[in-house]
């Protein structure tokens, strides 16, 4: 039962942070809610028993990458204003209405396997085996276009500080 009511007040959490990081004008306080749904995702993987990747959650996503994006948001002083027009809701209702009709098709119309019964063993170390292995070239990737990413902002704000002298 207590299981029940941390799922639900956790998806809450995410689901309220998530609305909070689409409809914030301030980009700073939507990364913060980002960082806050982050952690949210991680506290229900923990509650359905996978300690290991709501650890990794943490680390790699409400740890390194939200933390890049707030950077990338302090050094680019522009994108901290918000700007004052938005003539885009009628279009945005419209894809969004349209994207959910596309994920309610493919569900309904999806083969569903049932369950084998059988109890699947997975652990960390075929995990790190994988991760090592095979998707090396994966993990080297997103660490240059993390550390790309925050060259380039340090970049745009060294240019905009020397402009304003």
């Amino acid at each position: 039962m207590s299981e029940a009511i941390a799922f639900y007040l956790l998806s809450a959490m995410v689901l309220a942070s998530a609305w909070s990081v689409v409809r914030n004008e301030n980009l700073f306080h939507a990364g913060l809610s980002l960082i806050v749904c982050f952690v949210g995702v991680a506290g229900i993987y923990v509650n359905l028993d996978a300690p290991f990747l709501g650890a990794m959650q943490v680390l790699i996503y409400a740890g390194a990458i939200a933390v890049l994006l707030l950077f990338g948001f302090m050094l680019t002083h522009d994108l901290m204003k918000a700007r004052q027009e938005r003539n885009q809701h009628a279009a945005g209702i419209f894809v969004a209405l349209l994207m959910a009709g596309v994920l309610i098709g493919v569900i309904v119309n999806s083969q569903w396997f049932p369950a084998s019964g059988k109890l699947v063993t997975f652990g960390v170390e075929s995990l790190a085996g994988r991760y090592m292995k095979q998707d090396l070239v994966s993990f080297e990737v997103v660490a240059v276009l993390l550390l790309a990413s925050l060259i380039g902002a340090v970049v745009i704000a060294r240019k905009e500080e020397g402009g304003r002298e």
